[in-house]
């Protein structure tokens, strides 16, 4: 059955509920009729044959035979006539059945059967020796009758129609709906359990009212108001509703409806249509969440919007800009920014932004001040961008401002505390360069003092040796020597201590530095020390490090020759002086070592691992090469292990990864 025929259909029954015996009745009709016209027909036939015999008599007169030939050729005239006029009685009776199956299939829905019966009943050609069927005219060619060809152009039209409707209807997601006069739902598209029309049986809903489907939610607003309407015979436009469906997920439908009336103006009920609405409403549904959140957001954020014309002034503020403007809010509006505030910038900065604006560009973190009477000065802090219409013409700006005060009077609080830390820093500098300078000062007058009695009791004890040597006992002889031993040991401290305070207020001339070249340099001039063999010196090539070049020097002094004085004693001494694969400088030996629980206390002052008898030394060159690369921003670490030699890794500079490490370590710490 044809779903877009079936309204037609159901107005035809209600106008003809005897329409299955419309097109018998018919016929008989128009049989009735075409008799007695067949009738009076032959008796015209007949009446003028009868009359052109007569006077063929009176013409001819006294010639029978001629009178005979022209009575029998007026004879055969008349039964061609009488044939023909049959022939035009039995076409009219094969019209009259042919349109009344035609109509009796269109009132009941059936555009296909009605094309079928078109063709079925069709009458054949016509012609004056009788008739021809279908075949007949195929074979032959006889041209058909004026009712087969009205019949075919027919047939095509409506299948044409009927294509052309199908076609709307499969594609389209709407559906068709009626009711009676009492609003009772008794038609819809049978194609309604499809999904993309609806998805439920059309049995779900023929025989309820709108408002009395199970599967009907009521729209917003209530059923009341759509049957008021329908009661009022007005039109039903987009009342949405959500359908609840057995087993599957509800969808939203709108429907749109008109009443109907038949021709003599009687409501016969209303016929519309629905229509999937499910993802506009999802769509819908979302959009007003999204504004309710950000309602909800501008209401409790410190920020708010703002809005201004293609001149620039401003047309919009939110309820906390108003807030802050107080009762000069009338004033503001309707006004470029540099009018209402023009006391809160300079007019360097607002010839700056009223650039950006003349050239549309989006601008972020402008701030102006806000004066309000009675009140505290207030600054605010406004970002905007260009407002463009759908032609990409510009309309003006839109953006969003925050109030900044408190900001502004921290980095005013903290520019103060800066300025008078900045001030304490520089006393306290200055206090702490004048007491290193006391300090160096100092060290240096007292080496100077202590320098000048060592120096005469190492001279006194030499000159001793070289005059009364053979005089003197042995146990005098012991007591000479240790006595010059002493004071060349003290010499050598007090020049270490010099030297580790020169280490902490020399100035740092930071270049790049050739360490191995630098190392080579320092091995040569290494004291002579007795030892059990020759050291094997590997020095790695093209070690560059970006330092001071004489506190280097003095770094690398201290750890090569401790690396030479502690090998002193193993048969094949090794010192290595290189760089690993983390670009940490390592000088290693196979020496004496020392205990790693001990390694912390080797940079202390005066500290020392071993007899003085068995190595010597003043306990201050560790302690100064530590203090030398921690100034540079390194570290120095060491690691030993007793007669397995000992291990000393450092940087002048720390890495970036290592300061984030270390940093990391404070934080968890």
């Amino acid at each position: 059955m044809s779903d877009p025929a079936l309204p037609a259909a159901r107005k035809a029954r209600q106008e003809q509920p005897s329409g299955r015996q419309a097109p018998a009745s018919v016929g008989r009709q128009e049989s009735g009729v075409a008799l007695p016209g067949f009738l009076a027909s032959a008796l015209t036939t007949l009446l003028l044959v009868a009359v052109a015999s007569g006077l063929a008599w009176y013409v001819i007169g006294n010639r029978p035979l001629l009178a005979v030939l022209a009575t029998l050729l007026l004879g055969a005239v008349g039964a061609a006539a009488l044939l023909l006029l049959r022939r035009q009685a039995r076409q009219a009776q094969h019209d009259v059945q042919a349109l009344g199956a035609f109509a009796q299939h269109l009132r009941s829905g059936d555009v296909g059967a009605a094309l079928r019966a078109v063709r079925a009943d069709a009458p054949g050609a016509t012609t004056v020796w009788g008739d021809d069927t279908a075949t007949e005219r195929v074979d032959t060619g006889t041209p058909a009758s004026q009712f087969d060809v009205q019949a075919r152009e027919v047939e095509v039209a409506l299948g044409e129609r009927e294509r052309r409707w199908q076609a709307r209807m499969r594609l389209s997601a709407d559906w068709h709906w009626e009711t009676d006069a009492a609003l009772v739902l008794n038609w819809v598209s049978q194609d309604l359990a499809s999904l993309v029309k609806l998805g439920v049986q059309p049995g779900d809903l023929i025989g309820h009212r709108l408002d009395a489907v199970p599967l009907f939610d009521p729209p917003e607003g209530g059923w009341p108001l759509v049957l008021e309407r329908m009661t009022q015979r007005k039109a039903l436009r987009e009342v949405q509703i959500e359908v609840r469906r057995r087993g599957r997920s509800p969808v939203w439908v709108a429907l749109n409806a008109r009443a109907h009336f038949d021709d003599e103006g009687q409501f016969t009920g209303y016929e519309g249509v629905g229509r999937d609405i499910t993802e506009e409403r999802i769509a819908m549904l979302r959009l007003a969440e999204s504004e309710r959140r950000h309602a909800m957001m501008a209401e409790l954020a410190a920020d708010w919007y703002w809005q201004t014309d293609a001149e620039h002034r401003i047309v919009d503020l939110g309820p906390v800009a108003r807030a802050l403007v107080g009762a000069r809010v009338d004033q503001v509006l309707g006004r470029p920014r540099w009018e209402a505030f023009a006391d809160g910038a300079s007019d360097a900065e607002w010839a700056a932004h009223r650039a950006d604006l003349e050239a549309q560009r989006p601008f972020r973190g402008f701030e102006f001040s806000v004066r309000q009477a009675g009140h505290a000065l207030r600054w605010v802090s406004i970002s905007g961008v260009p407002r463009l219409d759908a032609r990409q013409r510009f309309i003006g700006y839109h953006g969003v401002g925050r109030d900044v005060t408190l900001k502004k009077r921290a980095e005013r609080l903290l520019l103060t505390r800066n300025e008078q830390l900045e001030r304490l820093v520089n006393a306290r500098t200055a206090e702490l360069e004048q007491s290193n300078r006391d300090l160096e000062a100092f060290a240096r007058q007292l080496a100077h003092e202590l320098r000048t009695p060592i120096s005469q009791v190492v001279g006194l004890t030499d000159l001793l040796k070289s005059t009364s040597w053979e005089r003197l006992a042995d146990n005098e002889r012991e007591w000479l020597r240790l006595a010059g031993q002493a004071a060349r040991e003290m010499s050598h401290t007090v020049t270490a201590l010099l030297e580790l305070a020169r280490s902490t207020s020399t100035a740092l001339l930071l270049e790049t530095v050739d360490l191995s070249a630098l190392a080579e340099s320092v091995i040569a001039e290494l004291p002579w020390l007795e030892r059990a063999a020759q050291v094997q010196w590997t020095i790695q090539p093209g070690l560059e490090a970006h330092c001071s070049a004489p506190l280097a020097r003095v770094v690398l002094t201290n750890l090569l020759g401790n690396a030479a004085k502690f090998t002193r004693d193993v048969a094949v001494p090794r010192v290595v002086f290189e760089r690993d694969a983390d670009g940490v400088f390592v000088v290693r030996d196979n020496g004496a070592g020392f205990d790693a629980k001990q390694a912390d206390a080797l940079f202390q002052p005066f500290v020392r691992l071993h007899r003085g008898d068995q190595f010597q030394g003043t306990g201050l060159g560790l302690s100064i090469v530590r203090r030398i690369i921690e100034r540079h921003g390194g570290a120095i670490s060491a690691h030993g292990e007793p007669n397995h030699g000992a291990r000393f890794a450092f940087r002048f500079t720390r890495t970036r990864s290592a300061a984030v490490a270390d940093d990391s370590d404070d934080v968890a710490a």
